[in-house]
C-alpha cells in the first residue's frame, strides 16, 4: 500500500525545475558528473514507494512511467533523473539488474535501466550489464522497429566503441536520419540525464546507429 504522501499532488510536485546542470555537451560524457553521497533515509523511502508503484506490463510502459514521473527531492531534483551531489537511489536500483556497482549517479546507466525493465516487465534475454554495447548481438535483429523495440546505438571513436561504449533505449519513431528514443540516461530539458524521449541522430558526431531488436525476441 502506497504512502498518502506519494499519492497526493504536492505542489512541489506539479512541476519540476531542477537549477543545475550536469553536461554541456549534446550526449552524456563518460564517466558522467553527478551526486556520489548516499541520499537521506526519507528520499531512500520515496523512492522504494516510487519503484513499488512502477509498472510490469512492458518495458515501454515502465520507461513511461518513469518519464511522467513528476516527484522531486528537497532540492527540486526529479527522481527519474540523475542528482547533483547525493545519488538518486532509484538509478542505483537499476543495477541490481547488472554486475556493475555503480558509483552513485556518475556511472552511465542506460542499459542499466533497460535490463532492470526487462526483468520487472518478464521478459527474458536481458545482458545483466551496465554496458549498452552487450545489446549489440541480442536477439531479433529487424530493420523494421515497432514502438517498444530495442535501439542500440555506438560510440563513433574506435577505441570507446570497442570498449562498449554508446547508448540504448526503445524505440518510439525514426525519420531519415534520426530515431526517437524513449530511455533513462539521456539529455533532458533542464541539462541533466533522465528518463525522456529524445532525437538521436542515426550518424552523429558521437553515436552512430547500431541495431534495433524486435521486443518480442525477448518474450
Amino acid at each position: 500500500m502506497l504512502g498518502a504522501a506519494l499519492l497526493a499532488p504536492a505542489a512541489a510536485e506539479a512541476k519540476a525545475f531542477e537549477k543545475y546542470r550536469d553536461f554541456e555537451s549534446s550526449i552524456l560524457p563518460f564517466p558522467l558528473v553527478g551526486g556520489t553521497r548516499k541520499p537521506e533515509r526519507n528520499e531512500q523511502s520515496i523512492a522504494g514507494r516510487i519503484i513499488e508503484r512502477a509498472p510490469s506490463s512492458s518495458p515501454f510502459a515502465i520507461m513511461h512511467y518513469f518519464e511522467t514521473l513528476k516527484r522531486v527531492n528537497k532540492d527540486n531534483e526529479a527522481y527519474n533523473g540523475g542528482w547533483a551531489s547525493r545519488w538518486n537511489p532509484i538509478i542505483v536500483q537499476f543495477f541490481t539488474e547488472t554486475q556493475t556497482k555503480p558509483e552513485g549517479d556518475t556511472t552511465s546507466w542506460c542499459a542499466a535501466s533497460l535490463n532492470w525493465t526487462l526483468a520487472r516487465s518478464g521478459h527474458k534475454g536481458g545482458t545483466h550489464s551496465a554496458s549498452s554495447g552487450s545489446f549489440r548481438d541480442s536477439p531479433g535483429k529487424t530493420r523494421h522497429p515497432r514502438r517498444g523495440d530495442i535501439v542500440v546505438f555506438g560510440a563513433t571513436d574506435p577505441a570507446a566503441f570497442a570498449q562498449g561504449h554508446g547508448h540504448v533505449g526503445l524505440f518510439v519513431a525514426q525519420r531519415a536520419n534520426a530515431v526517437l528514443v524513449l530511455g533513462g540516461n539521456q539529455k533532458n530539458p533542464f541539462g541533466h540525464h533522465a528518463f525522456c524521449r529524445k532525437w538521436i541522430d542515426k550518424n552523429g558526431a558521437e553515436l552512430k546507429l547500431h541495431s534495433f531488436h524486435d521486443m518480442r525476441a525477448f518474450a
